[in-house]
């Protein structure tokens, strides 16, 4: 089944992939990257290893980047992808881009989770008790399958779909670039605040279900659909200077918010699990920031890289062109880094730095060999 021609050409087309965009995407995977190096030495979230912690002031800092970082990386990883959603599924029609993105999307969940995925959860030391073998094992780890950093693209394949489906009922109603309204932020920022305050009576943030913080699942949805709709529409075609300030401004008040916000909280020795959920008047606190961050601080990166870093020398572009590949192996290479570091007698904090270089420079010049080679290029 293919779109109809007329609805396909409703679908305005986006700008084609640029350097500034592909430099952004690199950052936030050298994010992912140092985040979970991050939460292995600050006893933050739930890595595979927990490591004995890197002392003041790196901790704090270290814990704070990673907490604020986690309120808006994820969902500025769906707005990119989303906005460039409605070029691919005009351009391929229907039953294409459901392919495509089965293979691009699925086809690399599915290797994590079958090939890499055991050896990740075979060094964990909670399965240290396991005598049976790593092929047994392997196995066991099967089903249900443990997506690691990959759920990200298994949530992002369902929200292609959803899309897709959507638009090939109800296409959109105008071709031509509309301006991005303050009121659609505003708007699409109250969705994310008040659906996660209410989604974290049950799911508390930093709780995994089903292998994902799913407490921050309307922070994605709400993410991705900004990014399609900003495909569409044109709004980031650029950001009208104004909006670009604007939201640039509230998005540092936002992370200042943030900065006091923790502060307080650890100075006056707060229960932490009242700002995850609960019903608390903290949580719904750290919801309204959350919100707040999702909504512009996309507009401020946006155009920050479109203004200052729109362009790339052999370096970038090959990191650009790593980068996915990068993301899908990052996790075993800093598994491996880990194990290494405990035979060597350093202090924590150069363990934690030397970690987070290598586990950077280690999962592009992997990812960077994967993409040359035959078949697997055309996936990743």
């Amino acid at each position: 089944m293919t779109v109809p021609r007329q609805r396909a050409t409703t679908t305005p087309s986006v700008r084609p992939r640029s350097p500034d965009a592909d430099n952004l995407k690199v950052c936030l995977v050298v994010g992912v990257i140092v985040a979970h190096v991050t939460m292995a030495w600050t006893g933050l979230g739930t890595w595979v290893f927990d490591e004995p912690p890197v002392g003041e002031p790196m901790l704090s800092v270290a814990t704070l980047l990673a907490v604020i970082g986690s309120l808006f990386g994820m969902a500025l990883f769906f707005l990119i992808a989303g906005v460039f959603t409605p070029r691919s599924l005009a351009r391929k029609g229907l039953g294409r881009f459901l392919a495509d993105r089965a293979i691009r999307l699925g086809a690399p969940m599915v290797f994590f989770a079958v090939v890499l995925s055991p050896i990740v959860e075979y060094v964990d030391p909670e399965n240290a008790g396991w005598a049976k073998g790593f092929g047994a094992f392997a196995v066991h780890t099967w089903w249900p399958p443990v997506p690691g950093p990959t759920w990200f693209l298994g949530v992002l394949l369902l929200l292609s779909v959803v899309y897709a489906v959507t638009r090939t009922l109800l296409p959109a109603r105008t071709s031509h670039p509309t301006p991005l309204r303050a009121r659609y932020l505003v708007t699409a920022g109250a969705v994310v605040a008040l659906a996660s305050y209410a989604l974290r009576f049950a799911i508390p943030l930093g709780q995994e279900r089903w292998h994902m913080a799913l407490g921050q699942a309307p922070a994605w949805v709400v993410g991705f659909t900004l990014g399609a709709l900003a495909g569409e529409r044109g709004w980031f075609d650029p950001i009208e200077a104004t909006m670009a300030r604007n939201g640039r401004h509230v998005a540092w008040g936002a992370l200042a918010g943030c900065v006091v916000v923790i502060g307080l909280a650890s100075a006056l020795g707060a229960n932490i699990d009242d700002f995850g959920g609960g019903g608390t008047w903290q949580s719904l606190v750290v919801a309204a920031l959350e919100a707040t961050l999702v909504v512009t601080v996309p507009l401020w990166l946006l155009d920050l890289f479109r203004r200052r870093f729109n362009h790339q020398g052999p370096l970038a572009r090959e990191m650009s062109r790593a980068a996915f590949a990068a993301f899908i192996v990052h996790q075993v290479v800093l598994v491996g880094l880990v194990l290494a570091s405990h035979h060597v007698p350093w202090a924590p904090e150069p363990k934690y730095v030397t970690v987070s270089v290598l586990g950077v420079l280690g999962s592009f010049a992997i990812g960077s060999l994967l993409v040359r080679l035959p078949g697997v290029s055309r996936v990743i």
